[in-house]
């Protein structure tokens, strides 16, 4: 099987770590736009392995690139994600999908089914296992009334001014904040501001943090609607993160309006954006937190279903837990295919 790994950044050194550990017999192209994250990628034990250079935002470099391919594992910044998802639909190609694309990836659904390929989408860690979770609960339950996600990747404490450290895209991390998050209530879905409002809640075993409203739920919308009265994702983070972030808003520094500075016009988000590759820490490791509560009926009594997953940075892989949870999730969604 030949498959074509589209981005090596944390979490596609992560799946080609998992896909290396696992020993299987196959053929990986790695494609990225940068030679040095693609080298690396390209430097682990597998069986076969080749790398090409390619601006992954123009559709015929990755269509070019995907020919002869059987399967497609993506781990692209959102902005780029539906673009690719979109060409292996084209090119009737397998794929799964890690990006957090902002467009929804249903709408392609169609094209998948006609040709017969395999689309699994948002198959990550959050979306991704908690959809799984979500769904074993669905399967155990006789009746569920809601659905309560939480979910973060945090440093192991609280470090430098917005108490926080960035394992991931500095533009992804900037749209948690201002992308609406679909929720359901009342048995409907909803838009609502991420930052409306801000819950804290106790993890058992790590405390309190502050949590506020992120769009996870995704395909788990057409799941749930019509069988559960209420459901959420909610992004956890320690407690005076969010205020901190409200005030980089407030500011205008979110937004991609350009302002004109001696002559030159500049998105205050760019410079957000390049501010915020700062916020990286990495002298501590960071950890990765998945709780979630599900309430419903169980043989006829109530029952709260509560799951707790949660990883630290791998020391002895030298992968952080963020590209841990969802590099490996995404390989295991991915190793069903390439099982048959």
């Amino acid at each position: 099987m030949r498959i074509a790994l589209l981005g090596c950044g944390s979490v596609g050194y992560a799946i080609a770590y998992a896909l290396a550990e696992d020993r299987r017999n196959v053929e990986l192209l790695i494609l990225d736009s940068s030679y040095f994250r693609a080298a690396k990628c390209s430097s682990l034990p597998l069986s076969s392995t080749q790398f090409a250079i390619l601006d992954l935002s123009r559709e015929e470099n990755i269509e070019n690139a995907l020919r002869g391919v059987d399967l497609v594992i993506e781990a692209l910044p959102g902005s780029l994600g539906f673009r690719a998802m979109k060409t292996a639909a084209n090119m009737c190609i397998d794929m799964v999908s890690v990006s957090f694309a902002p467009e929804d990836p249903m709408i392609l659904d169609a094209d998948f089914r006609k040709c017969g390929a395999v689309l699994i989408p948002d198959a990550g860690f959050a979306p991704g296992l908690s959809n799984l979770i979500v769904g074993r609960a669905l399967a155990i339950s006789d009746r569920i009334d809601e659905v309560r996600i939480y979910v973060g990747g945090l440093p192991v404490y609280p470090t430098g001014p917005l108490r926080h450290s960035i394992t991931w895209s500095p533009d992804d991390f900037i749209d948690e904040y201002l992308r609406p998050a679909r929720i359901i209530e009342d048995g409907e879905i909803r838009s609502v501001d991420p930052l409306s409002t801000i819950e804290i809640v106790d993890v058992p075993g790590f405390g309190q943090f502050e949590a506020f409203y992120s769009d996870g739920l995704r395909t788990l919308l057409y799941v749930l609607k019509g069988r559960v009265r209420k459901a959420f994702e909610k992004t956890i983070r320690y407690r005076g993160h969010i205020e901190a972030m409200k005030i980089l808003k407030d500011l205008g520094l979110m937004s991609s309006e350009p302002i004109k500075i001696d002559g030159v016009d500049v998105p205050p988000r760019r410079v957000l954006a390049k501010l915020l590759e700062r916020q990286r820490y990495p002298e501590v490791p960071d950890l990765t937190i998945l709780y979630i509560e599900v309430y419903g009926e169980i043989e006829k009594k109530n029952r709260v279903l509560r799951y707790l997953l949660w990883s630290r940075y791998d020391e002895s892989r030298d992968l952080t837990a963020m590209a841990k949870t969802t590099g490996f999730a995404a390989y295991a969604m991915a190793r069903l295919i390439i099982s048959g």
